[in-house]
């Protein structure tokens, strides 16, 4: 799963700005939506007026800001002589081919398609792209807004809702009210493949008629058929419930609130985890490298306390030990 966040996407126009300043660009025009943001951050970066291209279209005025000095910004949005439209990325090229259309024919622009994000190479239909991205890849600004969700699982506290608090989490009259009544976070746009959720089966119903309320549609609801918060916390299945449902799933990714337990399914299927509170996309390379990073951080951590406590040893002990040490060194 290649992944990219609003991180990932600000670093990789700033490694192409050498090519956007040579196209001189009097105005930036972005696609909604997708594509007003790296439209909004390229103009930023080149101190070039931005608009969407509704607006464009209609020949409206490019709005800016009170604080900056923005580079050759005109009146109306056709009096600018070059112009950059943008979108995210770009698959068939229909999306792109669509907004072009859409543009009169009097608009008098000369105008520069780009994406941030393309097929490899060759790529016909788009002016420039910047970054080549294969398939299957996932966007921090539309995830829960893409049709993948319908070969997804996805957590629902802590990523559809909050999370309770400790004193809402007392798996009695304050769980069910808040149950109830979590506020939303992320509502996903399509159906949803699975919801994995360690939420107790006895709460179901009130977990059904929030889901309903807010409109998730999804086509399972797994929760952990335990009688108490209590032994759920004996047995301590949070990760594994999730993960044995996730491997024998066939789903392509899960989608998890809580860094450790991301890290764990991760490491336990070997398949793709995003995690919402790192807003990062965990893999199995990257669990693997995390491990290996966090074995050496141990040794090292072994070692300095292995000469500390030499230095307090007596001189004969002393030179014992530090033989022993630079063996296993």
């Amino acid at each position: 799963m290649n992944y990219r966040s609003y991180a990932d996407l600000s670093s990789d126009i700033a490694r192409q700005l050498s090519r956007l300043q040579a196209g001189n660009f009097d105005l930036i025009v972005g696609i909604p939506r997708s594509g007003m943001v790296p439209a909004y951050m390229i103009s930023a970066m080149l101190n070039r007026a931005c608009t969407d291209l509704d607006t464009f279209i209609a020949n409206g005025s490019p709005g800016k800001g009170m604080t900056r000095k923005v580079r050759g910004a005109a009146q109306s949005a056709w009096e600018n002589k070059r112009v950059l439209l943008v979108d995210d990325s770009f698959n068939s090229g229909a999306s792109l081919k669509a907004s072009l259309a859409r543009i009169p024919q009097e608009c008098p622009c000369d105008i520069t398609t780009c994406v941030i994000y393309a097929n490899p190479a060759p790529v016909v239909g788009v002016d420039m792209y910047l970054v080549e991205l294969e398939h299957p890849r996932a966007f921090q600004w539309n995830l829960f807004h893409h049709p993948a969700l319908a070969d997804s699982c996805l957590d629902i506290d802590g990523v559809l809702c909050l999370d309770p608090t400790p004193e809402q989490n007392d798996d009695g009259p304050r769980y069910r009210d808040f149950l109830t009544n979590a506020a939303p976070l992320h509502i996903p746009t399509y159906r949803v493949h699975s919801l994995v959720t360690n939420r107790l089966e006895k709460y179901r119903p009130e977990t059904t008629a929030w889901l309903a309320r807010h409109g998730v549609e999804y086509d399972h609801l797994i929760m952990l058929d335990l009688p108490s918060k209590e032994e759920r916390l004996r047995q301590n299945r949070h990760s594994s419930h999730k993960a044995d449902y996730y491997r024998d799933s066939g789903c392509r990714l899960f989608i998890e609130s809580e860094v450790g337990q991301a890290t764990n399914i991760t490491r336990m299927t070997g398949r793709p985890v995003y995690c919402v509170d790192a807003h990062q996309m965990m893999t199995p390379e990257w669990a693997s490298m995390s491990a290996q990073k966090k074995g050496q951080v141990l040794v090292c951590m072994f070692k300095r306390m292995a000469r500390r406590v030499v230095t307090w040893l007596p001189a004969p002990l002393a030179r014992q030990a530090r033989s022993v040490y630079q063996r296993l060194a």
